[in-house]
């Protein structure tokens, strides 16, 4: 038994410890999706969002509902009238009190009241009913921004992941040009000491690897911050480490620009959310109208007053029904009227706005894609010529034919261009998720399935 405890104690941790430590961990873009969606703050604030208009939906419900409402109150008085009024309602009132000497003088008077008051509305100029609507279209509005914002941060996750993993085939390209660089220091070297060429090669060739040296120091610096902004997009931890695991840079589709402008008008949560504005102006806009009319409300009460605690008292009930007509307020609610009309108005014309601006983006959007994908192809094709003519000067320069000026040319060159080629790839890749972002589509599928979980529970 001391034996298992000590390697409780002193194994497990380390086990532990073993497995949160420096090892990186497996990391794919659905699953770095998904955490975002549980974890980033923004997505946090919008659940609160969403969760908060729910229950204004409940509380607009709750208007048509009755109010009933307990009442307590206690009075010690010798005012005529309350004492009077008090032995009334207490049920104590006898032929003696008549006496205008007692009516006149009376006697301190307690009165213990409690009262059960129960209102029901019928009709408040539409308050209820508009205020019903209107908190249903603000939900809705609600749910829109979620998804608005959680296409925001998938998009903000996979430039953070793209760049994550760009940062890493940096840093491969580059400590792929160092061995290149080392070996032909080493090259110039030997070349050197056989008296072929002269010390200048070698210095050259040795500056060239020190460069090279240090833009790969900075490429692992980058990598690492990449990561730690990658962690941010996801609202983990920043200091966690990642074996981020490959994605497909090609983007293959076969629609037109009108097919994308189209998608965007049915799928972009601004412009639902735009109607659902002006839905909203158009009930304002009755709400001021029914301003015009009257209210009714029924009301029930049931009441008890006793002289003290002990004492039985009486009690009474009474029904009525109030009526409340607006005659005259100044001409404040024709104003009101004018304004909703106008709120409507802009909230139409916003509306006309918006459907232009996506619009508009979407043609930006869709031309810097089609840029971003011509770009790619020049960058491979000047990759593969720069290989080749490093690979023609690396035996000419070894066969004496070369200078190594011109071979520390051509590694730089394909340095260069292997890195314009992967930037080409990232702007593209960035551009296709942009482009399904600006149509409303992007992250649709693990959106609904994390839709259909948060029902489910």
């Amino acid at each position: 038994m001391l034996l298992a405890l000590f390697v409780c104690i002193f194994f497990h941790p380390m086990k532990v410890l073993g497995d949160n430590g420096d090892s990186p961990r497996p990391l794919t873009l659905h699953s770095a999706f998904e955490t975002a969606l549980e974890k980033n703050p923004m997505m946090l604030q919008a659940q609160a969002s969403t969760q908060k208009a729910s229950a204004q939906v409940n509380r607009a419900i709750s208007a048509f509902l009755p109010k009933v409402n307990l009442e307590f109150g206690y009075s010690h008085s010798d005012n005529p009238v309350m004492v009077f009024s008090n032995k009334l309602n207490q049920a104590d009132f006898t032929p003696s009190d008549f006496d205008v000497t007692r009516l006149n003088n009376p006697d301190y008077r307690d009165n213990w009241q409690y009262r059960i008051v129960m209102q029901q509305p019928i009709f408040n100029q539409g308050r209820e009913y508009i205020g019903y609507k209107t908190s249903r279209l603000a939900q809705n509005i609600t749910d829109l921004a979620y998804r608005q914002i959680a296409q925001t941060v998938l998009y903000t996750v996979e430039q953070a992941y793209c760049q994550a993993l760009l940062a890493e085939e940096r840093v491969e390209v580059l400590r792929l040009a160092f061995k290149t660089a080392s070996r032909h220091e080493r090259l110039a070297r030997k070349r050197y000491e056989a008296g072929l060429v002269l010390k200048s090669d070698l210095l050259s060739a040795t500056v060239h690897k020190t460069k090279v040296e240090r833009q790969l120091f900075k490429a692992e610096s980058d990598f690492r911050i990449a990561l730690a902004a990658l962690n941010n997009a996801m609202g983990v931890d920043q200091g966690l480490k990642w074996r981020i695991n490959p994605v497909d840079f090609e983007t293959r589709q076969e629609h037109d620009l009108e097919h994308w402008i189209e998608t965007a008008k049915r799928n972009r949560p601004e412009y639902f959310m735009a109607k659902k504005r002006v839905e909203i102006a158009d009930y304002q806009h009755r709400q001021a109208l029914f301003r015009f009319l009257p209210s009714l409300n029924l009301v029930g009460i049931y009441e008890g007053d006793r002289q003290n605690l002990a004492y039985f008292g009486g009690d009474s009930w009474t029904l009525m029904a109030t009526v409340s007509m607006n005659v005259f307020n100044g001409f404040g609610d024709r104003a009101s009227v004018s304004a909703a009309s106008a709120e409507r108005k802009k909230a139409a014309a916003r509306l006309a706005q918006i459907g232009q601006q996506i619009e508009l983006e979407v043609r930006q959007t869709f031309y810097r894609f089609e840029t971003a994908k011509k770009q790619l192809k020049v960058a491979r094709e000047s990759v593969r010529q720069a290989k080749e003519s490093q690979k023609i000067l690396r035996n000419r320069y070894a066969n004496g034919l070369a200078l190594m000026v011109e071979l520390l040319a051509a590694d730089t060159s394909v340095k260069e261009t292997m890195l314009e080629e992967a930037a080409a790839r990232f702007d593209a890749r960035l551009a296709w998720s942009d482009l399904r972002r600006k149509a409303g589509v992007l992250g649709h599928d693990i959106l609904e399935k994390n839709r259909s979980k948060s029902a489910q529970r």
